[in-house]
């Protein structure tokens, strides 16, 4: 009976086309306003399809990413320390997962660079919050995934000249080794400044992530997670996680707001699921941006979250979990998500 029931949940899980999700990082935002694409982002040599071997030289700026050709046409764009910037996506961002930005400091110049130093996390964004349906994400809006983010450079942050790389962890079929789809963009900026801080801790890419960590390998279905911490090192200088997503040309209301409802874990990427099966009240669509609808099968194993069994699995979140829907987090959420629609 329980066979019966999921097999059609996780099925939904495929009725998403998977090549119409597909997305890339394309134009650098600043001032507010986006550039022009791949003005300033280097461009791909893989149309808009991901990355899957964490393994490859493609992890660090996509797919031809790092060659000659593409850097040489690629422009270096001047930031200063402290300035708001950000990524714009080329359709949406329309699969479930974390999102962060990194940065490597050029050892001669952004466009000679070819990102094989070391690597340091200045954003990322995780859940928005965590239901008896699963994990939400923060780059899911009201009307679909975002197409855009932003994000503040650290203050600190020294002068010179870096690779930026935003990277989204594409997680729907991330159940099994090397289902996780990695998309990745790298802008070139000279940064202007006084800040004199040390990055750490740092990484190398590839070689920062095995793919075996929780945070990658994860069924997002079933068993339905009740926390999640996104793989990779701590970001730097605070150590903070987003949980509500900024807008091109929206007020940034700073990058370590919200409460993902769930409980904290390691650096290295941690995930804790519910022990009932009548806790798999969500459906692929359900955690989907594609589809918010609850089927009636749904309905039916969300009431049945209040069993022993699945009381206990939720126990081991914290209550914000419980009582999100009402917290001044969700409320902002909620606000930004009207400003989309409008």
């Amino acid at each position: 009976m329980i066979f019966s029931r999921v097999s059609p949940l996780l099925a939904a899980a495929t009725l998403v086309p998977s090549a119409m999700a597909h997305y890339n990082f394309e134009a650098l935002i600043l001032k507010g306003e986006a550039t022009s694409p791949y003005e300033y982002v280097r461009s791909t040599t893989n149309s808009n399809s991901p990355i899957t071997d964490v393994t490859s030289k493609d992890m660090i700026c996509n797919a031809g990413g790092i060659s000659e050709a593409i850097r040489s046409k690629t422009k270096t764009a001047s930031v200063k320390a402290g300035d708001e910037v950000g990524f714009t996506v080329n359709v949406e961002i329309g699969h479930p997962g974390p999102l962060s930005v990194w940065m490597s400091k050029a050892t001669t110049t952004a466009q000679e660079y070819e990102g094989d130093g070391d690597w340091f996390k200045v954003y990322e964004l995780t859940t928005s919050s965590i239901t008896s349906a699963g994990l939400q994400w923060a780059t899911t809006t009201a009307s679909g995934g975002a197409h855009n983010f932003t994000f503040t450079l650290p203050d600190q942050l020294p002068s010179g000249e870096y690779l930026m790389r935003a990277e989204h962890i594409a997680l729907h079929g991330a159940g099994t080794f090397g289902g996780a789809q990695f998309y990745i963009g790298c802008a070139q900026l000279s940064v202007e400044g006084t800040g004199t801080g040390t990055p750490s801790p740092t990484a190398s890419i590839p070689g920062m992530y095995t793919g075996k960590e929780p945070g990658i390998e994860i069924n997002l279905y079933y068993p339905v997670p009740t926390e999640y911490t996104a793989p990779g090192i701590e970001t730097w200088p605070n150590k903070c996680i987003d949980h509500t997503i900024n807008l091109e040309g929206q007020k940034s209301d700073g990058d370590c707001n919200g409460d993902s409802g769930s409980g904290s874990g390691s650096s290295a990427g941690s995930s804790s699921v519910a022990s009932s099966p009548a806790a798999t009240a969500t459906s692929a669509a359900a955690t989907s941006a594609a589809a918010t609808a609850t089927s009636a099968a749904a309905t039916s194993a969300a009431a049945a979250a209040t069993s022993p069994a699945a009381t206990s699995a939720a126990s081991s979140t914290s209550s914000a979990a419980a009582t999100g829907a009402t917290s001044s987090c969700s409320r902002r959420r909620r606000a930004r998500r009207a400003v989309i629609e409008n």
